[in-house]
This record gives C-alpha cells, structure tokens and sequence, in this order.
C-alpha cells in the first residue's frame, strides 16, 4: 500500500495474534489494489474500532494516527448514515455480503461533514476462518463533487421552476427527436400531460405535426446549429404561434408564445389605419400634421384644394399658409399643442397661395407617439370665410335695427338744440342786440346735434374690425348718453356705478358698444314706465372685469330663459330674435362671457365678464 501501514500502528491485541494469520491478512492486503495515493485506508475488527488507519484518511479526517486507531467507527460518521452504514458493515461480517460500496457522510475533528466514496469488504484472519475477521475500508474525499451535484441539482431546480413560471410553452427535445421536458403551458398548448410527451418522439405522439412548416423550421434549426425565429399558423391549434429554437449539443430547446390576440390587434389596427386614413382624405375639413420643428409631415386632399398648395410644395417645409404678421400667435398656439393643450375654435386667418386672406376655425390637438411623447401636433382647419361674412351680414342689418329704433329718441334729443337755435336765429334775424354768450350757447348746441348724430353714424356704419386696447368707463357713458333721452321719454332711470379708472380691456369699441346698447334696449323694454336700471362695472377677479345690468321688471319665466340666444326666436311683436345672439358672439369673440339670471316678479340680472389686459 502507498499509505504506510507501521508497526508501531498495530494495536497490542493485533500482535498477541497468531503470526501466520497476520501475516496472511497482510498477504491478502497486498494482493488487493484498492489502495492510490489520494485515497484512505483502515481496517476494523468486528467491533468496528480502527485497527490501522492510513496518513491519508487521517489528514482526511483532521485526526492524528495515535489518535484516530483509538475510536471507534461509529463517532466518525454522520448519524444520518450511520444505520445505514452500520447495517451493511454487519452483513459483510456476517458474510452476506462479499462488498460494499456507498457514499456517506463522516464528520471531521473540526465538525466539519466531508462526503466520502467508501469501499469496503471483509478479510478472513486464517484458513480455518468462514467468517472476515477484519473489515478493509477504502476511502475516498468526494466533499467538493457532491458540492457541484448539489449546485448542479439547485440550478436545474431554478432552472425548472423558472421554465414553469415562463408565460411561454418550453419544450426540450434530444437530438433522437424525444420530449425531454415540457413546462405547463407546453402540456396545456399541445393537449398532453408530461407523462404522455417525455422520452416520446414528435412521430407518435403528435404526427400530425410532421409535415408542417414548424417542424421543417426546427429540423432546420438543428441541421444548421444556428437559432430561428420565425412566426407560424398553427391549423390543428388555431392559433398563430412565435416560434423561437436554439439549438445545443443536447438537443434542441423550444419557446412559443400565443401570439394570436397579437395578430387579431395588428389587423384590427391596420383596418383602423385604414379607416382613419380614408377619414383624413375625404373629409371635408383640411387637416394637416405638423412635426415637433413645426414641419409639414402630412395634408389631406381638403388642405391642398382649400391653401391652393400641391402636397410636394409643402411637405417638409413650414406652414406657407400662416400669414407673416400672425406668425407669432400661430407659434404660440403650436408650442401650446406640444405641451398636450388641446384648442378648439381658434378663429384667426390663412393665407391662400393667390394671396387672398382665408377666415379659418382651428382645432390644435397633440400628436401622441408609442412612448407616449408628443412628437408633433395636428390641425384641423374649417374655412369660415363665407360664415364670417354672413355674421357680419347680420350684425350690419342688426345694427341698422337698433338705430331705427334708437331715430325716435335721436329725433327728440336733437329737437330740443334745434328749437334753441331757432329761437337765437329769428332773435338776430330781428336786430336786436344779441351777448356773446348767444353765440357761446349756439356753438355748445350745434355741437352737441354733431355729437348725437356721430354716434348714431358710427354704430350703422359698417366699420372694419380692429381689437385694440380701451378703457371701459367712455364706453359705457356713451351708450348711456345715446340712450338717456329715450330713457326720459318713457320715465325709466338709469343709476351708473362705473369707476373712472377702470382698466382697459382688448376689444372693438364699437362691437361692444352695440352688445351694450341691445342689452340696455332690452332692460328698456322689460320695464314698466318709471322703471329702474342699474348699471355697475368693477374688476372681478385678478384679469378679468364684469359689466351688470340688473332692472326691475317682471323678470323671464324658465322656460323661456333656456332658450335665449336661438336664432329667430323672441317674444316682441316686433323682435327678430337675432340681437341676443349676435351679443352673445361678439362677446365670445372677445374671449368673454354673458351670463342671464332671472326670477318671474324679481327682475333680470345679465353679467358680461371680460378678460383684462
């Protein structure tokens, strides 16, 4: 043996033993080549207790010669095998075993467990002997193998439980074609249990899989030793399947996913394509999108025939149609659609391409990408122009109306000047001595007719109109002057609370002068003779001022209210039914609003709120 077995080693009671018997032992452990140099070696009498015990197994155990010969087998192994170990120990002395082989567990000085291969068989002491006299043990440290298995067997664990976690049906085959492993979702998309798949072939058990292209594929895949991705129709499943397989020296690996609710997406995402494609190029309204840089990326048919511009003229390039001095306000509606605003009824102008201004309705709205970042806006324009020139159609005839009604009051107020001049002419005409305040009073009086008939001038005109910043309070005192003498004529009193230093508002003076005079007119009708009309301006919140007209009339039953501003609808004899409206749309132009609060018997309150500058 390799392991040096001295004498000093033998036990005393080895000794006292007949010398031929000992000699023959020794004979016998020398003709058995079980001994190499990284291996261990004892010998056990029939109690177990070590007898000899090699250099190798000592510095495997952590004990010294002396001192392991000392003890007995049972301390040195692992109580989990010990039984075990000690059962089959029992059979080779009893010589219903002529060897014995196992892996058990043995615990070192330290208390560490080592894992050791074990070899071991019985030795008879002398001829007359049936029965092994001494157990020969032969060992071998396998601690760091059964660390690998044991690493080996965690990681095919995770490796199959992460395989049953997959959403993904996992097949492995061998290179002989055999199921090796299946995860659930493989038995349930195949429709067979484990048991009826592992160790079969594709062949029997699924044969109608045979000539299909996803059994070429994967054929394919192994042949070449490359991967392959590919999706695939199944007919026998119904359900179109991503294949992906990888090839290995073992085999062929296997991953498909149901990508069937995928497909039916897809083509219900390309039909809507298809359908909002249609919708873009035959709707009326010209519709354009633009790219983060305010870049054409696309026009409809509609934007070509509305601007006069071919599609190649305007793709890539910015808006042509925008005009120049509005280039700043289209900008700032852009940058707005790119934060995610969303603008509708945006009324401004284009510019065809012959130069002609175009009044257009725009809705701005923000163009989502599949990251969902705002990657551009579009623009849905509605050419207003023949709408605009009926509204101010409306508002001219609207105008012309309120100045025939205003004609009996305008008659009276200038009636009372012209009877004061009269009387001052025939006066002179005579030769009597006239002051210089006679001509003083002639002057005012003349003056005031030219002040009565200008603003009578300037509410019928048709005026071009132009937003510019004005104060609120001479607006106000104006209409209330147009309208103080008809007001006396039927003894209705108007009491003003409007501030001199209003702010001023952006707007077209005489749009809302005619908002005003229709609203007071209204009020003027609404109450009896000796009627009262309030009428109060002041700032009502931090950019915006509110203008009430609040009279004491019988007020406006529900029913009738809810219907205010209807085209053609009123309840005078003599009424169009447009006033209102038209009211109601020069404010809305003016980013305002015009609020009507009334109670039958209470009167009626109408509030319009403008913003600030």
């Amino acid at each position: 043996m390799n392991d040096r077995m001295r004498s000093e080693q033998i036990s005393e009671r080895l000794q006292r033993e007949d010398s031929v018997s000992l000699e023959g032992i020794l004979v016998e452990l020398a003709l058995k080549h079980f001994t190499c140099s990284h291996a261990g070696a004892l010998l056990l009498d029939t109690e177990c207790n070590l007898v000899i015990a090699g250099e190798s197994l000592s510095r495997q155990l952590g004990y010294g010669p002396d001192t392991l010969q000392k003890m007995n087998l049972q301390t040195l192994l692992h109580p989990g095998d010990l039984l075990i170990s000690m059962h089959h120990l029992s059979q080779l002395l009893s010589g219903q075993l002529t060897r014995y082989e196992a892996e058990i567990r043995w615990i070192r000085a330290d208390g560490e467990v080592i894992w050791m291969s074990v070899n071991a068989f019985g030795l008879v002491g002398g001829s007359q002997e049936l029965a092994p006299a001494y157990l020969y043990m032969q060992t071998q440290d396998i601690t760091e193998r059964k660390a690998l298995e044991e690493q080996s067997r965690a990681a095919l664990s995770r490796m199959s439980s992460l395989m049953e976690m997959l959403n993904d049906a996992y097949i492995m085959f061998n290179r002989q074609g055999e199921f090796v492993y299946v995860n659930k979702v493989a038995e349930t998309l195949l429709g067979h249990n484990r048991d009826e798949l592992l160790g079969h072939s594709l062949h029997t058990v699924l044969p109608e899989w045979i000539n299909s292209g996803f059994y070429k594929q994967c054929t394919r895949s192994l042949e070449d030793a490359s991967p392959l991705f590919f999706p695939h129709y199944f007919p026998m499943l119904s359900k179109w399947i991503e294949v992906s397989c990888y090839p290995s020296k073992a085999g062929l690996s296997i991953f498909m996913r149901d990508i069937s609710q995928i497909r039916e997406q897809e083509e219900t995402l390309k039909a809507v394509r298809q359908q909002l494609n249609s919708m873009i190029e035959h709707t009326a309204d010209n519709i354009s999108i633009l790219d983060a840089e305010f870049r054409l990326v696309r026009v409809n048919q509609a934007f070509v025939e509305t601007y006069g511009y071919s599609e190649q003229e305007v793709l890539g390039a910015r808006p042509f149609n925008v005009p120049e001095h509005l280039w700043i306000e289209s900008e700032l509606l852009f940058r707005q659609g790119l934060q995610g605003k969303q603008i509708s009824g945006f009324e401004t102008k284009r510019l065809h391409k012959d130069g002609s201004l175009l009044d257009m309705s725009l809705t701005i709205s923000p163009v989502v990408g599949s990251d969902n970042e705002i990657t551009g806006i579009c623009i849905i324009g509605r050419d207003i122009t023949e709408r605009k020139k009926t509204e101010e159609l409306l508002r001219n005839s609207e105008k012309l109306s309120v100045a025939g009604q205003l004609a009996a009051g305008v008659a009276h107020e200038i009636r009372n000047p012209l009877t004061a001049l009269k009387g001052f002419t025939q006066f002179m005409k005579s030769g009597a001595q006239y002051k210089e305040q006679y001509l003083d009073i002639m002057i005012s009086e003349l003056d005031r007719i030219e002040q009565i008939i200008n603003e009578l001038l300037i509410l019928a005109k048709p005026q071009a109109v132009t937003f510019r910043k004005r104060p609120l309070s001479p607006i106000l005192h104006h209409v209330l002057s147009l309208l103080e003498s008809q007001a006396n004529m039927t003894s209705i009193q108007f009491h003003a609370d409007i501030p001199a230093d209003l702010p001023a508002v952006h707007c077209e003076e005489n749009q809302l002068k005619q908002v005003f005079i229709n609203i007071l007119k209204n009020a003027m009708e609404a109450v009896c003779s000796g009627g009262r009309i309030e009428i109060s301006a002041g700032q009502s919140g931090p950019r915006d001022m509110t203008v009430v007209f609040a009279d004491n009339g019988p007020g406006i039953p529900r029913e009738v209210l809810s219907r205010l501003g209807e085209p053609f609808f009123t309840t005078k004899q003599s009424g169009s039914g447009l006033g209102l409206m038209i009211s109601q749309k020069i404010i809305t132009e003016h980013n305002g609003r015009l609020e009507i609060e009334s109670e039958p018997g209470e009167g009626t309150v109408v509030r319009i709120t403008l913003p600030i500058l």
